[in-house]
């Protein structure tokens, strides 16, 4: 009467249960927490770490190695909250494997003053009812932190009330996202100077990004006025990046530039671009397909003349030939795979670009222009940081000037702004990026390139030096100090150079 007492509460207990006499295991099931009862992983695999076999015999210290081994094949396949809560035997010989792998019952966000909960949550691809995943949640953190209003982001698990189910913690450290740079002056003889930008890329929390410019200043060149020519220069640009709950990214960019636009300072010559004017507005409509995957629709509509330059830079022939509008629809793609967008560590951004522009919508220009810029980053010792980027673009047919390929300044380091120009162009550059203080990072940095017209050959124009970046509450300044084959350059700007 006891033994049989025994059996019938040993078959209650989700533990290992074993008879007084061996009995044969006549097939192996396995219940998990998906809501069909299967696992996360495949019967094939627990089995191959099990000592327990089909004809084999119920062995309670068996069973126990057995609920050890699972747990470590589970941990080591990035599962680290599986535990095996039990063995049943059947009245058949089935045995029962019973595991709490873990499931996710919620998620939610702290440490976020100004960013909206629904703002971090809406790009997670993380739901309540999966198995908690360290290798998902790593995916999921990277991809937290390639928002631009992110410093830092942590996910932990904390117990939830049931029995093998967790919740998901996401602690979020922001970045001060709005950005006031100024350089104002004035003279009785020139007026205002100056330059002056307001941005913000977590406007209203939802990670809509604005940006504002102006500058103002006074250009002196051969054959110009002799009290100096004032320009002005203007930039609105608004982008929303989730306008609908399926991702629809919308953006627009206007602009009145009567100079080719530079936030920084240099000391190198007039050129041709100084006297570049462009009015117009790009939109851009996509969608963020992937975490790391961005597909968008473009439009352009750009008036450009170059009617204030010299006759020793444009001949008036050339003038009217680069003169008109611009209209041109186009297609971006973008993969970002980066940790940070600030400063990554690790990651590719690949961006390509194709423009068609047509006489038939009211332009006066007719050309196809793509462009490929990809860049990589990788961990170097003592926390630095390796990063490369190759970038190249070609033109089918004739290109303005307005849209040709310039290189020289902060792409090509160590040359003049916009020194070199053509329908096809190269470019190449490398750093080496060190921590020297906090909040200080030294470059050690090598770039080459060219731009060419068709027809012309390749020759490769080297440029390399060293820079520090500040990274300030306002932003990063960059300051680079550059060598090429004539001259030593010195830029100051905002922000990494890739």
């Amino acid at each position: 009467m006891s033994k049989y007492w025994m059996a019938f509460i040993g078959a209650l207990v989700l533990s290992t249960v074993v008879t007084a006499q061996p009995q044969t295991v006549t097939a192996i099931r396995f219940y998990g927490s998906q809501p069909d009862g299967s696992t996360v992983l495949s019967a094939e695999q627990i089995l191959s770490v099990m000592q327990t076999q089909v004809g084999g015999v119920f062995d309670e210290e068996r069973l126990r190695q057995d609920a050890e081994a699972i747990q470590r094949l589970y941990e080591q396949k990035g599962y680290p909250l599986a535990r095996v809560i039990g063995f049943e035997r059947q009245a058949d010989g089935t045995l029962m494997v019973r595991i709490a792998e873990g499931v996710i019952r919620g998620v939610r966000v702290t440490g976020n003053k100004r960013t909206r909960s629904s703002a971090i949550l809406r790009n997670l691809q993380l739901h309540p009812g999966e198995v908690y995943s360290l290798p998902k949640l790593q995916r999921e953190r990277e991809r937290l932190g390639r928002l631009p209003y992110l410093k830092d982001v942590q996910l932990t698990p904390e117990p939830a009330d049931e029995l093998g189910q967790v919740l998901v913690n996401i602690i979020v450290d922001e970045l001060n996202t709005t950005q006031l740079a100024a350089a104002v002056g004035y003279t009785s003889r020139r007026g205002w100077l100056g330059y002056v930008e307001f941005s913000d890329s977590n406007l209203f929390g939802g990670g809509q990004s604005l940006q504002l410019q102006w500058q103002r200043g006074t250009f002196f060149y051969d054959e110009g006025p002799e009290e100096g020519e004032q320009r002005q220069a203007y930039l609105f640009q608004y982008t929303d990046p989730c306008l609908t709950d399926w991702g629809l990214t919308i953006g627009i960019k206007a602009y009145d530039l009567q100079s080719v636009f530079r936030p920084s300072f240099s000391q190198t010559d007039i050129t041709l671009r100084t006297f570049e004017k462009r009015r117009g507005y790009t939109l851009l409509m996509g969608k963020q397909w992937s975490d790391r995957l961005q597909v968008a629709a473009t439009f352009r509509n750009d008036e450009v003349d170059y009617d204030d330059a010299p006759s020793y830079l444009l001949s008036l022939g050339q003038k009217v030939q680069n003169r008109g509008r611009v209209v041109a629809p186009g297609v971006q793609v973008q993969y970002d795979s980066r940790d940070n967008r600030i400063n990554p560590r690790g990651g590719i951004l690949a961006l390509g670009r194709w423009e068609a522009a047509q006489r038939s919508w009211g332009g006066d220009f007719a050309f196809d222009r793509a462009t490929l810029d990809v860049r990589g980053y990788w961990p170097a010792p003592r926390d630095g940081t390796f990063a490369l980027r190759a970038v190249t673009g070609f033109a089918t047919r004739d290109l303005p000037l307005s849209e040709s390929f310039w290189l020289g300044g902060f792409d090509l380091r160590g040359y003049e702004f916009d020194e070199f120009r053509g329908d096809r162009m190269v470019l190449f550059s490398g750093e080496m990026r060190f921590p020297v203080l906090e909040g200080i990072q030294g470059v050690v940095f090598l770039d080459a390139g060219d731009a060419w017209r068709k027809g012309e050959s390749v020759q490769l124009n080297v440029g390399g030096g060293v820079g520090v970046r500040f990274f300030t509450p306002f932003g990063a300044i960059r300051l680079d100090l550059a060598a090429g084959k004539r001259r030593v350059f010195t830029y100051v700007t905002l922000g990494q150079g890739f």
